[in-house]
């Protein structure tokens, strides 16, 4: 059996493709139901569609911009992307994998392994021969083997307000309102966004941050870490694997992990029914999470005066044609294109030194 310990996006589509390769799946989630709590802004671009189908059974927006808010000056760069729905969402993909075979256990917190077996905390266990770790930014998975021993995270806080919203277009900022990351403001209709903001450290209360940038009633709060992704962290030990933010492979510019996650589960998968290496399968999201590594190593160097010539830079036609084409989580795909389309940019290569 293989065991699969959570069932988050990464944890249910490596299920899902391992229960349709007619493999036995078990697929444990600590809650009392899959989806829930919410801990995501849920915004995705149209690299999500190679690997499902879209549906108005997940899908609550459909976004065709993006301002983004330096110090002092902003610009609007058209896109298509989507807002999913985490608490439908998850649960439509996990069906997915229940219907195509695996099994489903509800209620089940991991707290470890001795030999080929998982502990439960509600007193059961059960062996496996394979156990994918898709728990979470702290994975107890990757604690009870050793591969997750030092991590570093940004510390996201996040609330969904209620006022009034341009439904088709979503908001960042950058600047001294998140000095080593950024703010977001991401419409789910026209009287409702989820708006956020994050940073290796909180100097500030975050939920009065976020009224200061969008006035209005607060109908709900989350709150968690976000994983920095290092290029050093394993993601496998014997017949143990790690998969999306259990592993660490989120996109530092965003702290996005869905896609990539699932891009993850998928691989592993990948690995365990073929007996490939899962740590070479990972080769070529590891060398696109890496260039968002470089990206945001770069932009904690950006004074306010380098974030207005980065707007200013970025009006050119050339540049948003670029951005709307091409989804970010793969950045070796535009970027030299950017660079091409908009040679100033070569500018901000000093930082990397």
């Amino acid at each position: 059996m293989i065991a699969i310990i959570g069932a988050g996006p990464s944890g249910a589509y490596a299920a899902l493709k391992l229960a349709e390769a007619g493999e036995k799946v078990a697929l444990f989630e600590e809650h009392s139901a899959v989806g829930k709590p919410v801990q995501c802004t849920g915004i995705v671009t149209k690299a999500l569609f190679d690997l499902v189908e879209p549906s108005d059974e997940y899908l609550i927006n459909e976004l065709t911009s993006v301002r983004v808010n330096g110090p002092s000056s902003s610009i609007e760069i058209p896109l298509k992307e989507h807002v999913l729905c985490r608490d439908k969402f998850d649960p439509w993909l996990v069906q997915k994998a229940v219907d195509a075979g695996a099994e489903l256990h509800l209620g089940h917190r991991f707290t470890g392994i001795q030999g080929n077996k998982a502990f439960f905390s509600n007193g059961n266990s059960y062996e496996f021969d394979k156990i994918i770790g898709a728990d979470g930014p702290s994975s107890s998975v990757g604690r009870a083997v050793g591969l997750l021993k030092e991590r570093k995270y940004y510390s996201g806080a996040q609330a969904t307000i209620k006022s009034n919203f341009n439904p088709k277009s979503f908001s960042v900022y950058f600047g001294n309102i998140a000095p080593d990351f950024f703010a977001w403001v991401v419409p789910e209709s026209s009287t409702h966004a989820r708006v956020g903001i994050a940073a290796q450290k909180y100097g500030f209360n975050a939920y009065d941050k976020l009224l200061q940038l969008v006035p209005g009633e607060i109908v709900d709060k989350q709150a968690g870490p976000i994983p920095l992704f290092d290029p050093n962290q394993p993601a496998q030990k014997d017949n143990v694997f790690l998969v999306g933010d259990a592993a660490g492979l989120c996109k530092n510019t965003t702290g996005g992990g869905i896609i990539t996650g699932m891009i993850s589960g998928r691989l592993a998968a990948e690995s365990i029914l073929a007996g490939k290496s899962y740590e070479s399968l990972l080769k070529p999201l590891r060398k696109e999470l890496k260039i968002h590594q470089k990206l945001r190593d770069t932009l904690n160097k950006f004074s306010d005066a380098d974030y207005e010539k980065l707007i200013s830079w970025m009006s050119s036609p050339k540049v948003k044609e670029i951005l709307y084409n091409y989804p970010r989580e793969f950045p070796s795909r535009f970027m030299w294109k950017l660079f091409l389309a908009q040679p100033r940019l070569l500018y901000f290569l000093k930082y990397l030194i």
